[in-house]
């Protein structure tokens, strides 16, 4: 598949928006790896269950999402 370029998003940006209800913040990374430590608001989809989940849990397509791969730190 190819499409447009997908924007990304630093660190600040993410911090500056933390509590902006149209951005939904989507942590890829295992659970033990989530519970460890994540970005406050962030929701648990581990990379395998993304495309299942995503329909249930992003059902406002309208929003931003920011899909993360690190630790909060």
């Amino acid at each position: 598949m190819t499409g447009p370029p997908i924007p990304g998003v630093t660190r600040a940006e993410v911090l500056a928006r933390l509590n902006d209800p149209s951005l939904t913040l989507v942590n890829v990374l295992p659970r033990a790896t989530f519970e460890d430590g994540h970005i406050p608001r962030s929701i648990n989809m581990p990379l395998a269950e993304l495309e299942a989940r995503t329909p249930r849990e992003i059902p406002d397509r309208g929003g931003d999402v920011v899909v993360y791969c690190a630790s909060p730190t």
